[in-house]
């Protein structure tokens, strides 16, 4: 966990030397984009300069940017698994490389998700003053599609060299097709044949290490295998994403050597998004997160009743950290409330505004009630059902409990009782009469012993 000797560095973009932008790694969509916004919020040790760089990210502003409210707590606990396990391959451009962890350790708990970042990555992220890409934060985590996000960042980096009065700002770039698929992640360089033959190549051969792969690697690691898929279920999307999205769009083609294709050519463009309103709503999110702090860090001075409902229930049915904190806040920091209005809730059934029915659970007590419990429960327990109806303050827990009356297995029953006695047909009942009027109704038949009685 950051102490506070850690200097907190956030901003609306984050940069990467060319070096790193040129590594191959693989990982996926989410991957990149939660480690982007790592990357603005990363805590540096001012005074031990060999601590390593540590990010902590909250779901509260995750979900918004790159999951969702159903999906985010599942999302962290399998992402603080996966993203550990990657190797990345830098090199120097001179022959030289260098292969290790980008994430050493990362951990989801107790609400935060927590990025230690490996200490060689400081040279690429830190203080650089040239040979360094600039991204924004709004725009990366726009992006849908992994390949248009790893493309996105190796065309950006070269495109400080366009000039505006020269070919419409034309910058071709070419690149190896075999080192390309590693590049993107489409090759998994994660694989154990392919970092063991690295270990023993003096120089990296990427089409080698291609061959190896396809040998001896499983089908997921290697991805659009043929040239035909590579274009259309990859370059081709990611071109069209990128120019709806982004401030550069590009052209390219592959070149042959020989009978197979061995390189492709990217003709990159300045360009002006098509969808710069969803950009600007995703930066002015970003800029209000920097502008109120660190808002979604839990407290370190609660009560383990209060930790035990974090444990609990942040993540359970999309309830999130701030969720717990405003429901503790209506109970008057009484747990057991809490806790007992979500277990209530939960046995509801579905309810369309999940929070805001914990939240008149808590302000009325419905759980002392227990009124599906009873529905639900023995005979013996409908004449417990009258005076809960007319208790019950909610429209929406009367109708609920109607609902769940007439899923009961005696419910035919007692409409022939009812249509013989009292001459209410199922649409009186069910449209007509009040909910707890209807409840009633069984609850008496209930209690005379449920008499069957026909025309």
């Amino acid at each position: 966990m950051a102490n506070f000797e850690n200097q907190l560095i956030e901003s609306r973009s984050y940069v990467k030397s060319n070096e790193m932008i040129s590594a191959k790694y693989k990982s996926t969509l989410l991957e990149n984009q939660v480690m982007a916004i790592a990357l603005t919020r990363i805590e540096e040790n001012f005074k031990d300069k060999d601590a390593p760089l540590e990010a902590r990210l909250y779901p509260g502003e995750l979900k918004k940017l790159v999951s969702d409210d159903a999906h985010i707590y599942r999302d962290l606990k399998a992402l603080a698994k996966s993203i550990t396990g990657h190797t990345m391959f830098l090199e120097d451009g001179k022959g030289n490389f260098k292969a290790f962890s980008v994430v050493p350790n990362a951990d989801y708990q107790d609400g935060v998700f927590i990025v230690k970042f490996n200490p060689v990555l400081k040279d690429h992220i830190l203080g650089l003053d040239k040979n360094f890409t600039t991204l924004e934060i709004s725009m990366m985590t726009n992006f849908t599609r992994n390949s248009s996000f790893r493309i996105y960042e190796l065309l950006k980096k070269d495109l400080y060299r366009s000039k505006p009065n020269i070919n419409d700002g034309r910058v071709d770039v070419e690149y190896n097709l075999f080192e390309f698929r590693f590049l993107i992640g489409i090759a998994n360089s994660d694989n154990t044949h392919v970092q063991n033959r690295i270990k023993n190549m003096k120089e990296v051969d990427w089409e080698e290490l291609y061959h190896v792969l396809e040998k001896n690697g499983s089908k997921s690691d290697i991805k659009y295998k043929t040239t035909d898929k590579l274009q259309k279920d990859c370059i081709k999307p990611a071109q069209e994403e990128l120019e709806r999205k982004s401030d550069i769009r590009f052209e390219y083609e592959l070149v042959r050597i020989g009978r197979p294709y061995k390189k492709i050519v990217f003709h990159i463009y300045p360009n002006v998004p098509q969808d710069e309103s969803e950009l600007e709503v995703r930066k002015q999110f970003v800029e209000n997160l920097n502008r109120r702090g660190r808002q979604y860090e839990m407290p370190m001075d609660i009560s383990e009743a209060t930790k035990g409902l974090y444990d609990d229930f942040v993540g359970h049915n999309g309830l999130a950290k701030e969720d717990i904190d405003h429901l503790l806040a209506v109970a008057k920091m009484d747990t057991d409330t809490v806790r007992q209005s979500i277990e209530y809730t939960d046995r509801q059934g579905v309810v369309n505004n999940y929070m805001g029915y914990i939240v008149r659970t808590i302000e009325n007590r419905y759980f002392e009630r227990e009124t599906i419990a009873v529905v639900e429960g023995s005979h013996e327990k409908a004449v417990v059902l009258d005076r809960v109806m007319g208790e019950a303050r909610s429209d929406a827990t009367k109708r609920r409990v109607w609902e769940s009356t007439k899923n009961k297995d005696d419910f035919d029953d007692f409409l022939r009782f009812i249509d013989a006695r009292k001459g209410l047909t199922f649409i009186e009942l069910d449209e007509i009469l009040p909910p707890e009027e209807a409840v009633e109704e069984y609850v008496e038949w209930a209690k005379a012993g449920r008499p069957r009685e026909s025309r």
